[in-house]
C-alpha cells in the first residue's frame, strides 16, 4: 500500500437487531385502525380479497372455496346492513373510506387495489340493499383477474360495466396496462418460410455442442403397488395440513430479515386454510412457530398475535374446549397470554353472540381469566352499550370486580334502555342497601318504561323500608294522573310494605274528606280513583286500626268500579285482627 492511500474501509457488521413491529406484520392483514364503519369495511374487503384468491388455489367446487366465499357474504352483508352504503376510494395500494385506510397490501401479485388501479377503477360504490347476486357476480369478476395467466382478457372495468349492476357503482378513468417485462422475440425466417423448425442453444452455453449418441428406446418399467400407495399418500387430503405446517417451519428457518413479512404473510395464508379444515391442534402449533421465530423482537410477535388470533381463529380454538370445561389447556393459555388485550375483547365479542347458548360459562370464565391482564377493559366496554351487550358485560364486571360493578350498576339505573335498567335492578337487589343503592333504585322507579317501575317498586319498598318511604308516596302523588291499574297495585303494596303505619296514614289523607261542617257530610270522598285504587292495594295486606275503616269507606263511597273489590277485602280480613 502506498503511503499516501487510505485504507481500506473494514466491512459493514451485518445488522442482527430484531426488525421493528410493523416491518413484520403483513399489510393485508392488519386489523387497520378506526372508526366501527372503517373496521366493518376492513374485514369486508379482507373476505373479498380472500375468496377471490381462493380460485387460484383450489378447485370452485372445494370446502374452503365454499366457506371464504360464505365469510364474504357475511362480512358484506354486516357492513351494508349495520352502516349503509360503501364507497371506497381505489389508490394504487390502498383502499380507503373516506379519510380511514380500509386496505393496503404494496405486493402487486396480491394487491386487490393495485389491479383495480392499473384498470382504470377509481372508486367502488355499494348501495345498502346491494343483492347477493351482484356481490357474487363482482367476486367472479375479480377472481378472473387474479386467475388471468397473461392478462390478455377484458380489463376489470370492461367486465363490471358489462355486468350491468345496479347496486355497485363503478367510476373509472382510461387504464393503462404496462408493458410485458419479457418481449416475445420475433418470428425467424425460417418459420415464416414455413420450415421445419430449429431450436437454438442459449447464448451462455458452450458451444459447438457435443455430439449426441444413438437415440435409445424408450422403455416403461411398471410402477409397485406398495410405490404407488406412497406416492399417494404424499397427496392424501389429510397430509396437506401438516405439510403446509412444516413449509412454515422451513420458511422461518431460513428467512433473512428482509424477506420476513413475506414468510408472515404466507404464514396467514396457511392460517385460513388450517381454519377451514378446523385443525385447531396444528392452529396452536403454527402460532409457537412464528412466536419463536420472533423471539428476538416482542413488540413484533405481539403486533404479529393480535392480527392472527382474530375472531374467527379464536372462536374455531373455543369450539374445540367441552363445555363444561374447568381448565384451560396451557397451549391454548399461553396463546390467549400472548396478546391479551385484543384476546379478551374478542372472547367478550364471542360471549356477547353466545348469548345464553350451552358455551356462555364457559366463555365467561375464560374472560373473567382474561381479566387478569387488563381488568378494565369490561368497564371500559360497558360505557355506551346498550340491550343484551351491555347486560353480558355487567354481568361480567359482577364476576370480576363486584366493587366496580355495582357503581356501573347505579350508573345505568340513569339510562334509558330497559334491559340494562332491569339487570341494573337484578345487581341493586342483592347489594348491601345504601345511599347509593337508595338512588340507584329511586331512578329505575322514575323510568319511563313501565315494566322497569313495576319491578322496582317492590324492590325499593324491601330494601329501603321506613326509610324510602317518603320516596315512594312522592312518586305516587306526583304521578298519579299517569298511573295505570297495575302501577297503582304495584305502588300501593310498595307503600305497605314500606311503612304499613305510615301507609295507613297517607290512605286516610287521601281518602277522608278535608274538614268538617256540611260540606264534610255532602263529600264522602276526597281522592281521585288513581289514589283510590293506590289506598285499596295498599289496605288489603296491612293489619294496622285504620284500615277496616278506609276499606268501608271505599266499599261505600268509592268509585263504582272499586266498591266490589273493597267489599271483598272487608269480608277477606280476619275478624279481631290485629290493632297496630
Amino acid at each position: 500500500m502506498a503511503p499516501d492511500e487510505d485504507p481500506p474501509a473494514p466491512p459493514a457488521a451485518e445488522d442482527t437487531s430484531p426488525p421493528p413491529a410493523e416491518a413484520l406484520e403483513p399489510p393485508e392483514e392488519r386489523r387497520l385502525a378506526g372508526s366501527p364503519h372503517a373496521t366493518a369495511a376492513n374485514a369486508a374487503v379482507l373476505a373479498l380479497t380472500r375468496a377471490a384468491r381462493s380460485f387460484t388455489l383450489y378447485d370452485p367446487a372445494n370446502k374452503v372455496v365454499r366457506a371464504l366465499i360464505a365469510e364474504f357474504r357475511d362480512r358484506f352483508r354486516a357492513v351494508l346492513e349495520g352502516f349503509g352504503p360503501l364507497v371506497l376510494d381505489v389508490h394504487p395500494f390502498e383502499l380507503s373510506l373516506g379519510r380511514e385506510v380500509v386496505y393496503l397490501e404494496r405486493d402487486r401479485e396480491r394487491s386487490l387495489a393495485f389491479r383495480l388501479f392499473r384498470d382504470g377503477v377509481r372508486r367502488l360504490g355499494f348501495a345498502a340493499d346491494t343483492s347477493w347476486e351482484e356481490l357474487l357476480r363482482l367476486l367472479q369478476i375479480l377472481s378472473i383477474r387474479y386467475t388471468g395467466v397473461r392478462q390478455q382478457e377484458d380489463d376489470l372495468v370492461t367486465l363490471l360495466r358489462k355486468a350491468g349492476f345496479d347496486g355497485i357503482h363503478v367510476a373509472a378513468i382510461e387504464g393503462f396496462v404496462p408493458e410485458e417485462e419479457q418481449r416475445e422475440g420475433p418470428l425467424d425466417a425460417d418459420l415464416l418460410r414455413g420450415t421445419r423448425a430449429r431450436y437454438d442453444a442459449p447464448l451462455q452455453w458452450d458451444l459447438p455442442l457435443p455430439p449426441f449418441p444413438e437415440a435409445v428406446a424408450l422403455r416403461h418399467r411398471a410402477v409397485s403397488p406398495e410405490l404407488l400407495e406412497r406416492l399417494r399418500a404424499e397427496e392424501a387430503e389429510d397430509r396437506v395440513p401438516k405439510q403446509a405446517l412444516r413449509a412454515v417451519a422451513e420458511l422461518l428457518q431460513q428467512t433473512s430479515r428482509a424477506d420476513l413479512a413475506a414468510v408472515l404473510g404466507f404464514a396467514l395464508e396457511v392460517r385460513e386454510y388450517l381454519l377451514v379444515e378446523q385443525r385447531s391442534d396444528l392452529l396452536v402449533e403454527l402460532a409457537g412457530l412464528v412466536r419463536s421465530a420472533l423471539a428476538g423482537a416482542p413488540d413484533a410477535a405481539g403486533a404479529f398475535l393480535e392480527s392472527w388470533l382474530d375472531a374467527r381463529t379464536l372462536r374455531m380454538l373455543v369450539s374445540t374446549l367441552r363445555p363444561d370445561e374447568t381448565e384451560v389447556p396451557p397451549h391454548l393459555a399461553d396463546l390467549l397470554d400472548a396478546a391479551p388485550g385484543p384476546s379478551l375483547d374478542r372472547l367478550i365479542d364471542l360471549l356477547v353472540e353466545e348469548g345464553d347458548g350451552p358455551r356462555a360459562p364457559l366463555l365467561r370464565r375464560l374472560v373473567v381469566r382474561g381479566c387478569r391482564h387488563a381488568p378494565g377493559t369490561i368497564a371500559t366496554r360497558l360505557h355506551g352499550a346498550t340491550g343484551a351487550p351491555a347486560v353480558a358485560l355487567l354481568r361480567l364486571l359482577a364476576e370480576v370486580d363486584p366493587a366496580a360493578a355495582l357503581h356501573a350498576a347505579v350508573e345505568a339505573t340513569a339510562a334509558t334502555d330497559p334491559l340494562l335498567q332491569r339487570e341494573a335492578l337484578r345487581q341493586l337487589e342483592g347489594a348491601a342497601f345504601s345511599p347509593e343503592v337508595a338512588r340507584g333504585l329511586h331512578h329505575l322507579v322514575e323510568s319511563r318504561h313501565e315494566a322497569v317501575r313495576l319491578a322496582a317498586l317492590p324492590v325499593m319498598a324491601a330494601r329501603g323500608g321506613p326509610r324510602v318511604f317518603a320516596a315512594l308516596r312522592s312518586h305516587v302523588e306526583k304521578h298519579a294522573a299517569r298511573l295505570s291499574a297495575a302501577e297503582a297495585e304495584a305502588a300501593g303494596q310498595a307503600l305497605a310494605r314500606s311503612s304499613a303505619r305510615s301507609a295507613a296514614e297517607t290512605f286516610g289523607e287521601w281518602l277522608r274528606p278535608k274538614g268538617g261542617g256540611l260540606l264534610g257530610k255532602l263529600v264522602k270522598m276526597a281522592a281521585p280513583p288513581v289514589l283510590q285504587r293506590v289506598a285499596l292495594a295498599g289496605l288489603r295486606g296491612v293489619a294496622v286500626a285504620d284500615a277496616e275503616p278506609l276499606l268501608t269507606l271505599l266499599a261505600e263511597h268509592g268509585e263504582a268500579g272499586l266498591r266490589p273489590d273493597a267489599r271483598a277485602a272487608l269480608a277477606a280480613r280476619p275478624r279481631g285482627g290485629s290493632r297496630g
